[in-house]
């Protein structure tokens, strides 16, 4: 998932997204015997029915309260529905609170106060609570698989396992999980949850460059990588180890798992080739991939990946799987026009789940999307060997950030949040009321098939093993630089063509770059350190872009 960018990248895994299908104007049957009476009904255009919900969790008792339009197609991050695992759901929401003024608090600061909620899905009974005070509108979750979650607050990052100290009465104990002394303008999370990939800058120094939030290093933004490790249930059961870091101009979202990352490589107008380069070194040579635009990779696994391309013009997109045996498993074509990509995985069943803004017109990526153009956000949830769809469904309201949605980690459910309209019929002391109100709503999956229980294990054995390299000096070493000696010498490294910027959606700071740092993952019950790299030299900025990209011009002052 992300906290920074670049709009124009599809490829990049947490990028928020709007979209979607309204649900049916027919009436519907309701699970809970507390809403038996009640007929449901989404607002807007009646469409097809979509399948019943086995279950169906209202917010409003939580205290859910209406989130601001401006905001959510802004991409601000307001809402959260993640499984913690097959039994609970971890729900956050914004919540109207007085907040105490914090001293010395940034002139930057946008404070807020966010709920979080453990919910039993049997009971639908809240079993835990807590509030989070944060100071902007940026991405603060992130699930880490195996019932861990990761929590941004300002450029402090913890983690807590919600189920685990729920006997103890300590479900949100957080624990640290990095020191770090830079600000974050970016978090990307790989498909399987093991590796993470951390952005950041120098905070900002001098009158001059405290309102603009970035460096005027030439390479000022440093991506860390860290191979993440799951020991047992607890916070402190998360092993982090340093795999390396760069610095790039800008925040990238890099294709990439912990065994190596893709290589896009031009063959010819319109056609593409995919190689998978090996942190060790080994170049795989995988398909080619037609497409009319640069095409954005996604890995949905450690051995597959989809990749977003053209048909001809921007507007007609094509959607295609690719596996590590060098196949081009199935395409696909999209027809309606949408931005802010957004994903869940559940590499488990081979699954994964694709969130879409469905727009009607053309506009600027930088800015808010018009609501007027937003038609609605779309979930479709794919078997990643073969593209079957197993389910289409809509969220509502339309949230650009995305979260609203989730995979159980078995990808047997999928919940997500839908607005409805509830008709109270009339007693013999009231008339009868429409009223709105927001629930997560939680659909079973179809189960795996024979085929596709063999799919996942072929795919299990193709992936590439994990061989414990650094990162960074395999990116230096592909980008063909002998210098490879320390940290601080990877000015050299030239990111290849399959990096994509990050989007500025989820991003805290006003621009976002990547450097080298150092991380003592071993100090203080495994909490790392970063600090800042002295650079060796004067340093020329590695090319991000593709070639159908400019980077974005900064507005006069």
């Amino acid at each position: 998932m992300i906290v920074g960018g670049k709009d124009r990248s599809a490829a990049a895994a947490g990028t928020a997204q709007v979209g979607g299908r309204l649900a049916s104007g027919t009436a519907r049957r309701c699970v809970a015997a507390a809403l038996a009476a009640l007929t449901l009904v989404a607002p807007g255009v009646a469409m097809a029915r979509d399948p019943d919900p086995v279950q169906r969790i209202s917010l409003g008792p939580l205290g859910f309260q209406p989130l601001s339009q401006e905001f959510l197609l802004a991409g601000s991050s307001m809402l959260t529905v993640d499984f913690v695992d097959t039994e609970h759901l971890l729900i956050t929401f914004g919540v109207r609170r007085l907040m105490k003024r914090e001293p010395n608090e940034p002139a930057s600061d946008d404070d807020r106060t966010i709920g979080a909620y453990l919910v039993e899905l049997s009971s639908g009974k809240v079993l835990a609570r807590t509030e989070w005070r944060l100071h902007d509108r940026s991405q603060y979750l992130w699930n880490l698989g195996h019932g861990r979650f990761l929590l941004r607050v300002r450029d402090r990052l913890t983690t807590f396992t919600p189920s685990n100290g729920l006997d103890a009465g300590d479900a949100f104990r957080e624990v640290p999980i990095l020191r770090l002394d830079r600000h974050i303008v970016a978090i990307l999370l790989s498909s399987d949850a093991d590796l993470l990939t951390l952005e950041t800058t120098k905070y900002a120094m001098g009158s001059g460059e405290a309102s603009e939030g970035f460096s005027t290093d030439p390479a000022p933004v440093q991506i860390n990588f860290y191979r993440l490790m799951s020991n047992g249930p607890s916070p402190e059961d998360l092993m982090v180890s340093a795999a390396g870091t760069i610095r790039t101009r800008t925040a990238v979202s890099l294709p990439m798992t912990t065994a190596g990352r893709l290589d896009l490589i031009e063959s010819s107008k319109n056609r593409w080739l995919f190689n998978f380069v090996e942190h060790a070194g080994k170049v795989n040579e995988l398909a080619a991939f037609d497409t009319s635009c640069f095409p954005r990779p996604v890995f949905v696994g450690h051995s597959e990946f989809v990749a977003f391309g053209c048909r001809g013009s921007d507007d007609k997109r094509d959607f295609a799987g690719f596996n590590m045996k060098g196949e081009e498993m199935w395409q696909q074509n999209f027809y309606e026009s949408y931005v802010s990509p957004t994903f869940v995985f559940a590499p488990a069943a081979g699954r994964f789940a694709l969130g879409r803004t469905l727009v009607s017109g053309d506009f600027d990526p930088e800015l808010p999307l018009p609501p007027a153009i937003v038609t609605g956000q779309e979930v479709r949830v794919y078997q990643s060997y073969n593209g079957k769809l197993l389910m289409k469904t809509g969220c509502t309201p339309v949230a650009r950030a995305g979260q609203n949605f989730s995979l159980s980690p078995d990808g047997m459910r999928l919940a997500v949040v839908r607005e409805m309209q509830v008709r109270h019929p009339a007693t013999k002391y009231d008339g009868a009321y429409t009223q709105n109100e927001v629930n997560v709503e939680v659909y079973a999956l179809p189960p795996l098939a024979g085929e596709d229980q063999a799919a996942v294990k072929e795919a299990l054995v193709l992936a590439p093993a994990d061989p414990g390299a650094r990162i960074d000096e395999a990116l230096q070493r592909n980008s063909g630089s002998q210098d490879t000696d320390s940290a601080g010498s990877s000015d050299k490294i030239v990111v290849g063509s399959g990096a994509s910027p990050v989007a500025p959606t989820m991003q805290p700071a006003a621009e976002s770059t990547a450097a080298e740092t150092a991380a003592d993952a071993g100090s203080e019950a495994g909490v790392a350190t970063e600090g800042d790299v002295q650079p060796a030299g004067p340093r020329k900025p590695p090319t991000l872009y593709g070639p159908d990209e400019q980077p974005p011009q900064k507005p006069p002052r």
